[in-house]
């Protein structure tokens, strides 16, 4: 258990990076945020069709300046004015046969420590 960050791409545009309790069981990682505007937002991720879990550049990487997830960081950081998700992000993704998930760790270490729990 601990905190993530899910880049939620469900809730329509723009995106957003949304900071996450974190459950993970045996088959399942499980996220639950305070939703802007109240109320709760939530996620559960299927591990078992998981078919890889990586390591991703981090927002100020220059390999990332056209990801969704770094865009998404730049854009967001600015609007707030506040936390600056590109510096502080370490992301990493989920892969399936339809498509990935994103998710953010808050250092290198944190990042490390999940990839190797979900794998």
């Amino acid at each position: 258990m601990g905190h993530l960050w899910y880049l939620n791409v469900y809730s329509g545009t723009p995106f957003t990076w949304v900071r996450a309790r974190a459950i993970l069981y045996p088959t399942q990682l499980t996220l639950s945020w305070i939703a802007p505007g109240g109320g709760r937002g939530g996620v559960t991720l299927d591990l078992v069709s998981c078919t890889e879990v990586r390591n991703i550049p981090s927002p100020s990487h220059s390999t990332a300046q056209n990801d969704i997830g770094s865009i998404t960081a730049r854009e967001q950081s600015a609007a707030r004015g506040s936390e600056n998700l590109v510096e502080l992000l370490c992301p990493f993704q989920l892969t399936y046969g339809d498509g990935v998930e994103r998710l953010a760790a808050e250092s290198a270490g944190e990042r490390v420590r999940w990839v190797g729990a979900i794998r």
